[in-house]
């Protein structure tokens, strides 16, 4: 008997990818045969936002939705997150995500992305290479660890029953569901072949490790479905506790979640509901919250943001780190720590900070250093309030030298208010105007005087109001009150409001229904994995109805949406 290799291991691995592709009706793209359905904006009978003409009736988005259509059962590879976690959670290994095949971001979600992400040769490269790190972590490691992992002694027998009951358990955790006999006896006979040629068991439960985790049924969900009594189709118990698990856990189900599964648990709107809310109790309920907040705002981009140097000595990967942090842990802390409005988001004073971002806050930074974070609170009279006056977002929307109230604008507008924002006409020249040599302007003037063309207002209209009361932070967030030596003015409108700076937006935008109704939207694109369609248009009124009655608190919103026929339902590949 030849001694198994990892070449032979990866291309099994690569062979059963092919096919459980294929068998979901897939080509090249791992993810659904077409599109989900149209996106429910402008003509699908979704609002635009309020403040535009009229009157919002806070409790409905689409107004006359047709009948609700559940979206067609699809593949999802774990994002690079998921994947982290979830060798954390079984090996204590942690992964450098960086190393990892990139996400697809679809719609800016890379929970969305992962039904039509492509892997590439190298990236399954790079989860081998990752997934025999976390094994090796265990396996090389103090004889009494790889003891407790395994949990008994193995014999390396073909019969052997505890080798049998290891890799039953530790199949049924990654992949999220029950071997079935044959998956399980061939895992057995991998074991005991690598047990016999290698003169260990050890090394047996080793390479059934391996190939259990290199295996597509780990690094793939399949969420297609199975018949109910209606003729419809539901997803099954052990489905619903995987999109459970890595919507509010981002990671793989425990035990307790699996056992609900198999009981029938979560065959109901009110079981599902209970073990969502069990699981938000929990340290990793909070930082999948987290990890929603750096999704929803492409945090992701920050480490791409290059800035002059000359101009910004103190911005490196340490800042730009520190400013992730202080976004996921201000918003933890609002819907965790406080069980209050989501809308408090945009008022909040809370700040988490280390030394460098105290600093560049205005704030003391003793006790602190480049490691250390602690969360404090702004002055209430300062210029800076809320979420969108961290650094964060202050300087993923911006440029190399200077802040952009263009950027800035149009992440509001697209990502608050949920309104598009179309390209620029064809021969457009995008960019601003010149600054005069011997006369000095602010960035304000110079976008003021672009605007003066009709063909660039249409769109600077809808961006560049937004992001000029932001106007009194750098290309870093650092607050300033003069751009290019004049005085800077960040006085605006916001849905026929006016605006006297920062802060003035941050309140308006806390009050707006439009941006209440639009974080509906986002969390439920998120919490489905698809881009919206006519046909969620019911479910989302229902969503907003309930986020609206209970003060927009976001666990509320979590809760209504995974107990919503869209999250229980699936329908046929397309």
């Amino acid at each position: 008997m030849k001694i198994p290799h990892w070449e032979q291991l990866r291309g099994l691995s690569r062979a059963m990818l092919c096919a459980l592709a294929l068998a979901a009706g897939c080509n090249g793209r791992i993810g659904p045969a077409g599109t989900p359905g149209s996106r429910a904006t402008g003509a699908g009978g979704m609002t635009t936002g309020g403040g535009m003409g009229g009157t919002i009736d806070p409790n409905v988005i689409v107004v006359n939705p047709p009948p609700f259509e559940a979206a067609p059962g699809m593949l999802r590879r774990l994002t690079r997150t998921q994947f982290r976690n979830a060798m954390n959670d079984v090996f204590g290994y942690a992964v450098d995500i960086n190393n990892l095949d990139a996400d697809s971001w679809d719609a800016n979600f890379a929970s969305i992305g992962a039904s039509v992400v492509v892997t590439s040769d190298q990236g399954a490269e790079q989860y081998n290479t990752a997934i025999e790190g976390a094994v090796n972590l265990v396996f090389n490691g103090a004889a009494t660890t790889r003891s407790q992992f395994i949990g008994c002694t193995p014999t390396g027998q073909s019969n052997d029953a505890c080798l049998r009951g290891y890799i039953q358990k530790l199949g049924l955790r990654a992949w999220r569901r029950p071997l079935t006999s044959a998956e399980l006896d061939g895992f057995v006979a991998l074991a005991a072949s690598a047990s016999t040629t290698l003169g260990s068991a050890v090394e047996g439960a080793r390479w059934a490790t391996v190939a259990l985790f290199e295996s597509p049924y780990f690094l793939y969900r399949p969420e297609l479905g199975a018949a109910n009594a209606s003729g419809g189709l539901r997803f099954t118990g052990y489905e619903t506790a995987e999109r459970l698990s890595f919507l509010i856990w981002n990671s793989l189900p425990d035990q307790m979640l699996l056992d609900q599964a198999a009981s029938g648990a979560l065959a109901t709107a009110d079981g599902i509901r209970t073990a969502a809310a069990r699981m938000l109790a929990t340290t990793a309920g909070r930082e999948a919250v987290g990890n929603f907040a750096e999704e929803y705002l492409r945090l992701d981009r920050i480490a791409t943001q290059a800035k002059d140097p000359m101009l910004f000595p103190a911005y490196n990967a340490g800042l730009q780190t520190a400013m992730v942090r202080d976004m996921r842990d201000t918003w933890t802390s609002v819907v965790f720590d406080d069980n209050a409005s989501t809308m408090d988001l945009f008022t909040t004073t809370k700040v988490s900070v280390n030394s460098d971002l105290a600093t560049l806050y205005g704030l003391d930074p003793t006790g602190l250093n480049s490691t250390t974070f602690q969360t404090r609170t702004l002055p209430a009279d300062g210029p800076r309030a809320g979420i969108l006056s961290k650094a964060a977002l202050l300087s993923e929307f911006a440029n190399q030298q200077s802040g952009s109230p263009t950027l800035r604008g149009r992440f509001i507008r697209e990502s608050l208010i949920c309104q598009t924002v179309p390209p620029p006409p064809p021969g457009v020249n995008t960019a601003a105007v010149d600054q005069p040599t011997d006369v000095p302007m602010t960035k304000r003037q110079r976008l003021e005087a672009h605007r003066s063309a009709t063909l660039c207002a249409s769109c600077h209209n809808l961006m560049d109001p937004l992001g000029l009361p932001l106007e009194s932070f750098d290309a870093i967030g650092k607050y300033r009150t003069l751009d290019n030596g004049l005085p800077v003015d960040p006085t605006s409108t916001f849905e026929g409001q006016a605006i006297a700076d920062s802060r003035g937006l941050g309140v308006a935008v806390s009050q707006s229904v439009s941006v209440a109704q639009c974080f509906v939207q986002k969390y439920y694109q998120y919490a489905m994995g698809h881009e919206l369609r006519d046909a969620d248009g019911s479910v989302l009124n229902a969503l907003a109805k309930a986020f609206n009655a209970s003060g927009f608190k976001m666990q509320d919103l979590i809760l209504a949406a995974v107990t919503s026929d869209a999250f229980s339902s699936v329908a046929p590949q397309l």
